[in-house]
């Protein structure tokens, strides 16, 4: 069922409802997601746009880029945050420049 195909725009003006919205009204996919995500949240970084790409591509595509991430499994679409833990590491190595 993932080989189905999507037209497809995101942006950095973007709401999560609004990118769940285009891929419900083309596809028989639904999206679940954690009480941590906010859906009227602008979680998307720069603008793309995706012409008859196929599901499993779009959200590989969407999790090189975006802060959360997405995963496939049957006709649900699962959200949730990414790992904090290169956020993390990058923040302790400015907070050791005192050297």
């Amino acid at each position: 069922m993932s080989a189905q195909k999507v037209n497809v725009t995101v942006d950095q003006h973007m709401t999560l409802k609004e990118f769940f919205k285009q891929i419900e009204n083309q596809t028989d996919f639904k999206f679940a997601f954690t009480d941590q995500i906010d859906t009227d949240k602008k979680y998307f970084t720069k603008k793309n746009t995706y012409k008859q790409i196929e599901i499993d591509k779009l959200i590989s595509e969407l999790n090189k880029t975006a802060t959360i991430q997405f995963s496939v499994v049957g006709n649900n679409i699962f959200v949730k945050q990414k790992s904090q833990s290169h956020k993390t590491a990058k923040k302790k190595q400015a907070e050791r420049t005192d050297y």
